[in-house]
């Protein structure tokens, strides 16, 4: 919602009580409105020169001379961002392109979708607000972006097409020019000395095709306005300026600053990256896992009896071998950042767009290990020492939480091959562990659900939902399974649990949408008339893009919406009505159908029926647990029997333990009932309702 939950709003109509049945449909639907009636345009000019923001205008294609095309100019006039929504009947599609035209935003046939409709439009208008709250702030950090690069002391540029589009004053005065007016257009290959172009085109081109996250860095002769050359560093990294893609380049000059960056960065045994930037590099990695979902492999490799090395040679006599592999392992590491992370310990980090780098991670890590096991390290003393290495693997994913964690899993894959014998690597596996003090990390088990789909983990089991009245029906409820690495089953709490702190439960609804659906398409060609309950998460009623998943799926099974029945939670309905509003509304224009599960537990659950336009509630589990000696609980599942009844709803018991149980329950009139009692989830769709009374 908008405006401090207030919407406020013009309406547009023939008189007062036309004007009061748009009201009231709104107040029903629990739009907290702060209306003003309009007739005219002297009215609707009033009302536009108010100080406080519009929210909405709904008005009728003409009232007396007033005509529609006249409300849309004053609306634009106003320099408002103030949707119009027009309600009005019998429709010809050249009318509606004309409506558009003018710029109505939404047309409703009728004021019954009204509702629907004007929640549709607040979420857009209030997106639209917020885009334009942020281009502010983006506007305002850009200057004082501005500002930080005209005072910088580095030399700073940005270059797109290899061209120049801005330059600080320190930029423009090292290579002898006045101001950016004499470099704006300059090709970065003019500021270059001839000798070194060739050089410099090369490491431009692989900047440009290698994806790396590290920046990259060059030495060069650059040259001055004058044709006079001098020595200088240049570091280039993908950047964006004035809302453009392009290239960031950074010169220091190398006479008044040697080596500064090189010793921040590099271990000055190997000269490969150190610990503290392998860190940073990794840091950067996870946030294009979350924000782009490209993942990216760790290689954790550790020198194999390092200390038995060192207590026989000492430490100085290890360097050698140190240095060894890593020179080894850098004529492998193409393509990533190979760093020296521990004393005997190097990490390489690759970015891995399709998945390739994973699915070939074993066969490089045994390249690794083969490479050093075939060199011989010669020391001082004429001695010789071969060694070998253990590599652990892991995947850098959206659902990990911090760096560390992608270490710990990377360290500990490495030291089970160790422990192993070493000379070999070793792949980190997400299990479920159990034991009072061996819990499961939920990490782990977000790791799980990120790749389980990939991995053939998941699967479907159908627990029948039998009609305690009338005829048989063919109805299941699916339920999601996922295992581990290892085949062990992850407990639903958990699993459901970490998908949503870690925001993946949209990946596991579509999933089961998907797969549930290509199954009732089956059953539909095979005579079957099956309908599915499917439980989804509270992060799919926010995702508007699971509606139209639905309706893709639909249409390429050619499957009426008829035999799905989403579910959603009672507590969603509670704390965001209109959300739930608006998808169980969208739903049916699909003609599939909606339950309210865990219903019966809110403070005030009779009302709730009335604002929900659910076919099913579900009579939350805890009714049902010694339901045949609990009176207590006999009287609410009668109450939540009659509310729904009166409210045109079927009912459905879960979770049903006993045969008197299930008796209560059908002398409650319950409508329909599950669980293990029945029968449990099955893999197969193979109970046999027949046997039903």
């Amino acid at each position: 919602m908008i405006q401090d939950d207030i919407i406020r709003l013009i309406v547009i109509e023939e008189s007062a009580n036309d004007a009061e049945i748009i009201l009231n449909r709104l107040r029903k639907a629990r739009y907290p409105i702060r209306p003003c009636y309009v007739e005219d345009e002297e009215d609707l000019q009033k009302a536009l020169s108010e100080k406080h923001e519009w929210d909405l205008v709904i008005s009728v294609l003409q009232v007396g001379d007033f005509t529609i095309s006249e409300i849309c100019d004053m609306v634009s006039a106003c320099n408002q961002d103030i949707p119009v929504i027009v309600v009005a009947d019998k429709l010809n599609c050249k009318m509606v392109t004309k409506l558009y035209n003018i710029g109505v935003k939404q047309i409703v046939p009728g004021d019954d979708c009204l509702p629907v409709v004007v929640g549709v439009e607040l979420d857009n208008l209030a997106e639209r607000r917020r885009r334009k709250h942020l281009e502010q702030l983006y506007k305002e950090s850009q200057k004082h972006n501005r500002v930080l690069l005209e005072t910088s002391r580095d030399a700073i540029a940005y270059v797109q097409g290899g061209m120049h589009i801005y330059a600080n004053p320190r930029y423009f005065k090292m290579f002898d020019y006045k101001s950016m007016d004499d470099l704006e257009g300059l090709p970065i290959m003019d500021l270059v000395t001839i000798n070194d172009q060739a050089r410099f085109r090369d490491f431009m081109r692989e900047f440009m095709t290698e994806e790396k996250a590290e920046e990259r860095q060059i030495n060069l002769e650059g040259l001055k306005s004058n044709k006079k050359g001098f020595k200088l560093s240049m570091e280039l990294s993908q950047a964006i300026f004035d809302t453009e893609r392009c290239i960031q380049v950074i010169i220091r000059d190398q006479t008044q600053n040697q080596d500064i960056e090189r010793l921040r960065r590099r271990d000055p045994l190997t000269n490969l990256f150190n610990r503290q930037f392998f860190i940073e590099l990794l840091e950067k990695a996870l946030s294009r896992a979350i924000e782009t979902s490209t993942r990216s492999v760790l290689f954790y490799i550790a020198l194999d009896n390092f200390n038995s090395i060192v207590e026989n040679v000492g430490v100085g006599g290890s360097d050698p071998v140190v240095k060894n592999m890593a020179k080894k392992i850098s004529s492998l590491a193409k393509g990533g950042e190979l760093a020296r992370f521990d004393d005997s310990v190097l990490t390489f980090l690759i970015a891995d767009k399709d998945g390739k780098k994973y699915a070939e991670a074993g066969d490089f890590a045994q390249e690794i290990c083969k490479v050093v096991e075939a060199s011989v390290i010669e020391l001082r003393d004429q001695k010789t020492l071969f060694t070998t290495c253990s590599v652990g693997i892991t995947q850098v994913l959206g659902s990990t939480t911090s760096p560390q964690d992608i270490l710990t899993e990377a360290h500990a894959a490495c030291q089970i091959a160790i422990k192993q014998g070493g000379n070999r690597f070793e792949v980190y596996k997400a299990v479920i562990k159990s034991g009072e003090h061996d819990k499961t990390k939920g990490s782990d088990i977000a790791k799980l659900i990120e790749t389980a789909s990939e991995e053939n983990r998941l699967s479907l089991r159908f627990q029948p939902i039998v009609s305690l009245h009338g005829e048989t029906q063919e109805i299941y409820e699916v339920f999601l399974r996922m295992v581990d690495q290892e085949g062990q089953n992850v407990p639903s709490c958990d699993l459901f649990e970490e998908a949503e702190a870690a925001q993946l439960c949209t990946i596991l609804d579509k999933w089961v949408l998907q797969k549930a659906i290509h199954t009732l398409e089956a059953q539909e060609k095979n005579g079957h008339k099956t309908h599915f309950f499917i439980k989804l998460s509270d992060q799919a009623i926010r995702d508007e893009s699971i509606l139209l998943y639905i309706r893709k799926l639909l249409r390429s099974a050619k499957l009426p919406g008829k035999h799905l029945i989403l579910e959603i939670s009672d507590s969603i309905v509670i704390s965001q009505l209109k959300l739930a509003n608006i998808f169980i509304n969208q739903l049916k224009t699909y003609g599939c159908q909606s339950a309210l599960e865990h219903f019966g537990m809110g403070l005030n659950f009779e009302s709730t029926l009335q604002h929900i336009p659910v076919d099913y509630v579900k009579i939350d589990r805890c009714f049902a647990k010694g339901l045949s000696t609990n009176t207590e609980s006999q009287e609410i599942v009668q109450k939540i029997v009659k509310v729904a009844r009166e409210s045109g709803k079927l009912t459905i018991a879960e979770a049903v333990e006993d045969a008197n149980s299930l008796t209560v329950l059908w002398s409650s009139e319950v409508d329909f009932a599950q669980g293990h009692y029945i029968q449990e989830p099955l893999e197969e769709l193979e109970y046999d309702f027949s046997e039903e009374e």
